[in-house]
């Protein structure tokens, strides 16, 4: 006979009182502000809070009342989102301490670099086309457009070089081939002071120059440390027991590269005695065909026993004066080519000069800044001393 099963205690049969409906709130979500105010600047507000969470896109689209997405654009400064949206939703970020989750960030670039996607966005690289007389057959353009080239490849970009000059493309149908191709991105590369300005509709394109500090309008540059180069050529060349140095150079390159060499010159003349002191040549383009002449004139004038120029073809015109270097006189350029082993000076770094300029351009164009910036800046990429026998040691 089965026994019979016994019943529970009358106490375990109580039902527990019923838990309140009211939510329970999350402690790690933000609190929004009741209204929108300005606060004072003095405030400080941490980039992270105590429990390590970070407030997200999502937390300031409830607050304003948007699509995430909507906020996302508004931060880039998205010409898709109207001004006062994206002033709105600066505005709530800035309340709600919003800031950059840095971990997060460095996920994003992880994986966007190793994510294959097709090029659907190019560059151009914007190039003077009187510039080739300046270089005189030197590879600085070929090695600044590969850096700038490797480093948008390296990105996911094109970059197609657009000559602008007489015989080639004119200003108003540079701007149409932009235009209808879509490119907002621009590297102006080293424009010669016969072109003051680069008359284009800069409201359409971000854009950042190399060198061409004369070219308007004024914009981000990036550009070779002209002006230390000059500095450690000179300190070098006394280090190898030169006293009377001079400095020779085209006065266009001064006034495109803003006077770096002169100004470094005088800088650093400014700490040897003012017996040792020497007045620079500055010659143009126009006087190439007497050179050779200017160039011994200045030489006996100053005493010189070195001299230092970016125009690497100087011995060859003072060698028409019946002049040798390094027998007569010592030279040091402050541009070596790589096709030069003997020449003593300065190495410069071309191709780091595109990939900087590169680079920051592809901030700009990935953050919608277009237009002249208000407070433009620059850049500058140094080079390093490398010795030769143009410019032996001094017995």
């Amino acid at each position: 006979m089965p026994t019979p099963r016994s019943k529970k205690p009358t106490a375990a049969l109580k039902k527990s009182p019923k838990k309140s409906k009211a939510k329970t709130r999350n402690p790690s979500a933000p609190t929004p502000p009741a209204a929108l105010t300005p606060v004072s600047t003095s405030a400080t507000i941490s980039i992270a809070p105590a429990n390590g969470k970070y407030l997200t896109l999502a937390d300031i689209a409830k607050v304003v009342n948007v699509h995430p997405t909507t906020v996302s654009l508004a931060l880039r400064d998205h010409p898709s989102i109207p001004p006062s949206t994206r002033a709105k939703i600066r505005e709530a970020a800035q309340l709600l301490g919003y800031r950059r989750d840095p971990m997060l960030d460095a996920f994003n670039f992880h994986r966007l670099r190793n994510h294959t996607k097709k090029r659907t966005l190019a560059m151009a690289f914007v190039v003077d086309a009187r510039t080739a007389d300046i270089f005189h057959g030197t590879p600085y353009h070929p090695l600044v457009y590969q850096g700038a080239r490797e480093a948008a490849e390296a990105r996911n970009y094109t970059l197609e070089p657009f000559p602008v000059g007489p015989k080639h493309l004119a200003a108003e149908r540079l701007q149409g081939i932009l235009s209808a191709r879509g490119i907002t991105g621009l590297l102006v590369s080293t424009f010669s002071p016969e072109t003051p300005t680069l008359n284009l509709d800069w409201s359409h394109f971000c854009a950042v120059k190399i060198e061409s500090q004369h070219l308007k309008p004024a914009l981000d540059v990036v550009s070779n440390d002209q002006w230390s180069a000059t500095r450690l050529c000179l300190r070098e060349l006394r280090a190898l027991g030169y006293r009377r140095i001079g400095l020779a150079t085209a006065l266009e390159d001064e006034i495109r590269l803003g006077e770096p060499f002169r100004t470094g010159l005088l800088v650093e003349q400014d700490e040897i005695p003012a017996k040792e002191r020497t007045a620079p040549l500055l010659f143009t383009h126009a006087d190439i065909p007497q050179l050779g002449a200017k160039l011994a004139n200045w030489i006996k004038r100053e005493r010189l026993d070195a001299f230092m120029s970016n125009w690497n073809d100087l011995p060859t015109h003072l060698a028409t004066q019946g002049i040798s270097t390094p027998r007569d006189i010592a030279f040091a350029s402050l541009d070596i080519p790589m096709n030069r082993p003997e020449l003593t000076g300065i190495v410069q770094n071309h191709q780091l000069v595109g990939r900087k300029a590169m680079e920051q351009l592809s901030i700009l164009v990935e953050t919608y800044h277009r237009g002249p910036p208000a407070l433009p800046s620059i850049t500058f990429v140094g080079g390093y001393w490398r010795p030769g026998k143009s410019a032996p040691e001094k017995k």
